[in-house]
């Protein structure tokens, strides 16, 4: 999988519907150089709408994501089932190009890996625990035993003895 994969051709639209279909797995997390995620297992579509000044972009992701519980460090899988909606206008303003939702009018191609990978983030609770997971579980802490076995030394139970006057 590349980069280029995710590359929509707008200019090849002329009012119209185009549906794309994208299996987000485990080489979609590496492109990404530092990505917070390395597995899952999503279905993604999106369908773009070209108008007379602007493109329509609806993104519908539905799957799961594998990683640890923050708690126990269990493996987990997470539900990522979103819908998003993006209008881009075109121009042909140069002051406006600078803004993130217009796109100029001879623009070629636009780029959907990181809005993927944003509703992706958006999508997955902040903390990652069991009880978030698919299975609703609950995590399983082994908290250690104290041991209360240790002496004390003789002085600081008569300085123990002292404060507690």
């Amino acid at each position: 999988m590349k980069l280029t994969d995710f590359d929509i051709e707008f200019i090849k639209f002329k009012n119209e519907k185009a549906t794309f279909h994208y299996k987000i797995d485990d080489a979609f997390f590496k492109i990404k150089e530092n990505s917070l995620f390395s597995s899952g297992d999503i279905k993604g579509t999106v369908v773009c709408e070209r108008n007379d000044g602007n493109i329509s972009v609806k993104y519908e992701l539905n799957g799961h994501m594998n990683m640890q519980c923050e708690r126990c460090l269990n493996d987990i899988k997470v539900g990522v089932q979103s819908e998003r909606n993006d209008v881009l206008k075109l121009t042909q303003n140069e002051d406006l190009l600078r803004e993130e939702n217009y796109l100029s009018v001879n623009y070629q191609v636009y780029n959907i890996y990181d809005s993927i990978y944003e509703q992706i983030c958006l999508d997955l609770p902040t903390r990652k625990i069991c009880k978030h997971s698919l299975n609703h579980e609950e995590c399983e802490i082994q908290h250690p035993k104290a041991e209360d076995t240790k002496e004390v030394d003789e002085r600081w139970a008569d300085l123990k003895k002292l404060i507690k006057k």
